[in-house]
């Protein structure tokens, strides 16, 4: 169905359908996500404190122990927790809803104004597929952590891992349509879309082998070695360090002195995380979708109603 939007409808649309999401991404954030954030900020000052006592005992034992971290806050916790993520989740709805009418003005322009498919489903594929392959794929290798987790000597490594894992991610997605646009002249449109998710999958899985996991990077096993054991002689059980989440704090004896971090809020956080990024991602895409559409209707009428003149002049 060939459609009568212009350029300008389309950005504007996206642009104000991304600030309506990220501000429903907002108040969702702030009363679900934000209790998470302050548990993890009150854990990693109790922890700081916990450290600051048997500091010395490990480096008398002569242990290699990291040394304290930059304790910056250049915004107090309340204007974080409002005003600070408010602007943050309604600049990133603007620029995926931005991003989400780049991407529909391309379809339009690769199908020369029509498509068989309507625009509010148009669009709302455009969001879940940018989901999928901006956050949801990368957070499977790289999840979101709340400020607890992470050393911050290796919070360098851990923002070029993840940014190298969004891009391959957003590469292999365009491979992956560019394939199936060039199979389906030789196959059903489902089988070229299926066979092109399943080679976007098998990239993303060798990436995700080759990449390192978070917590073998070579800060983490100079500071806390590549294992870790509880308990004493027979009871001793040794685990292998694989992950930057803090594990139990323990004294030049051994002793757990302060515990690891609680693995519930941890899984709270990146479960509502996700949630808070899926209602900016589907919430522009349904947003916009039906703005277009409604916009795309008036066109039509105008459009219809100019040629009736012509028409009528031929009769």
């Amino acid at each position: 169905m060939p459609t009568h939007l212009n350029n300008r409808r389309i950005f504007l649309t996206g642009a104000l359908s991304g600030l309506i999401a990220g501000f429903v991404a907002f108040l969702f954030a702030r009363f679900m996500v934000e209790p998470f954030i302050q548990r993890s900020i009150d854990y990693e000052g109790a922890r700081d404190a916990a450290q600051e006592a048997i500091e010395d005992a490990l480096k008398a034992a002569s242990i290699p122990f990291p040394p304290p971290g930059p304790e910056v806050e250049v915004f107090s916790r309340g204007i974080q927790r409002n005003i600070g993520i408010g602007v943050g989740m309604m600049a990133i709805g603007l620029a995926f809803g931005l991003l989400m009418a780049v991407a529909y003005r391309i379809i339009l322009q690769i199908n020369q104004g029509n498509s068989t498919l309507s625009i509010r489903t148009t669009v709302l594929l455009i969001g879940l597929v940018g989901w999928l392959t901006v956050y949801v794929v990368p957070a499977l290798k790289y999840p979101a952590n709340p400020p607890a987790i992470g050393h911050y000597f290796t919070i360098n490594s851990r923002g070029n891992l993840y940014l190298v894992t969004v891009l391959a991610s957003i590469l292999f997605m365009i491979l992956a349509t560019w394939a199936a646009r060039r199979m389906v002249a030789h196959w059903s449109t489902w089988t070229s879309v299926l066979v092109a998710i399943a080679g976007y999958v098998a990239l993303m899985c060798i990436l995700f082998a080759v990449l390192p996991n978070l917590g073998h990077l070579a800060q983490n096993q100079h500071f806390y070695g590549t294992e870790v054991t509880y308990g004493t002689g027979d009871d001793a059980v040794t685990l292998p360090i694989d992950t930057e989440t803090p594990l139990p704090l323990k004294d030049a004896t051994g002793n757990i002195v302060f515990p690891g971090f609680p693995a519930d809020v941890l899984s709270r956080f990146r479960t509502y995380s996700m949630i808070a990024q899926a209602i900016i991602w589907l919430g522009t895409g349904l947003i916009m979708g039906a703005l277009l559409g409604r916009g795309d209707k008036a066109s039509r009428g105008r459009h219809a109603t100019d040629e009736l003149p012509k028409a009528s002049a031929l009769a």
